[in-house]
């Protein structure tokens, strides 16, 4: 099976989760690739597509959400899934866990709409302080807020296994 990982990163953090889940996913299903979106001009020749886009100001970098227009026909015909990296395990505690629910419907109810997803996930990313100014900063730090590498690996590893176990299953036998 021909798998493609796509991703689009603005600090790197993204292609690394990218990296990890191709990563994973060769191991069991063979032929994985993982690429930029912009590197990525067709998705014909893949059987199935996990695409994900850092999240900037609560919506996907433009060469991601611009992939998914450009593709969303050839999308449709192939199992999809996507993963946005934002900072929702840095936000103050009380609201860490309804901001990356809150993140992922807007996504879907917006950006991810046009294309039939098997599933769509929100991991934090990393957040370091440089990214605001500094009464941004303290006012961020003063509420609660974290900056630092946020992500789970193991929510991550968790999400390409199940992905890589529906893949690997035997398709139905057709009647």
């Amino acid at each position: 099976m021909t798998v493609l990982v796509a991703y689009a990163s603005a600090l790197g953090s993204t292609r690394e989760i990218a990296q990890r889940v191709a990563a994973r996913m060769a191991a069991v299903l063979g032929e994985v690739e993982c690429r930029s979106v912009e590197q990525t001009e067709s998705v014909s020749g893949y059987e199935a597509v996990v695409v994900g886009s850092a999240i900037h100001n609560q919506t996907w970098l433009a060469p991601a959400s611009d992939f998914l227009a450009q593709h969303a026909p050839e999308l449709a015909e192939r199992p999809v899934w996507a993963f946005s990296v934002g900072m929702s395990d840095g936000l103050p505690k009380l609201f860490r866990g309804s901001g990356a629910e809150l993140q992922k419907q807007r996504l879907e109810q917006t950006q991810l709409k046009d294309v039939p997803l098997r599933g769509h996930t929100v991991f934090s990313g990393v957040y370091e302080s440089s990214q605001l100014s500094a009464p941004l900063r303290a006012l961020f730090r003063l509420t609660g807020g974290r900056f630092g590498d946020l992500r789970d690996w193991a929510a991550i590893d968790a999400w390409a296994d199940q992905i890589t176990a529906e893949l690997a299953e035997p398709a139905p036998p057709q009647s």
